[in-house]
């Protein structure tokens, strides 16, 4: 197992971290995801008004195309936020 981070200034600042030689602590961890999440949050707001903006279908087969649209937006501005 690896030794847990050791930073010293600011969280995240120990040179380990990148190498992949230490463990990150949780709150450098939950730093990352906040970091994803501000960086998302463009494409979550955009995946938002494309919801929004389209326009109802009137036939039942096109609602099944739609609906995959939009789940295809949202489901890439989630794998954003996680990091994948």
């Amino acid at each position: 197992m690896k030794p847990k981070c050791d930073c010293l200034n600011f969280c995240g600042d120990d040179p380990h971290i990148d190498k992949g030689l230490v463990r990150p602590c949780p709150t450098f961890k939950a730093e990352i995801q906040t970091r994803r999440l501000h960086a998302a949050a463009p494409d979550l707001l955009a995946a938002l008004k494309s919801i929004t903006k389209t326009p109802p279908i009137d036939y039942g087969y096109d609602d099944a195309a739609r609906l995959d649209a939009i789940m295809g937006i949202a489901n890439a501005a989630i794998r954003k936020v996680e990091g994948k």
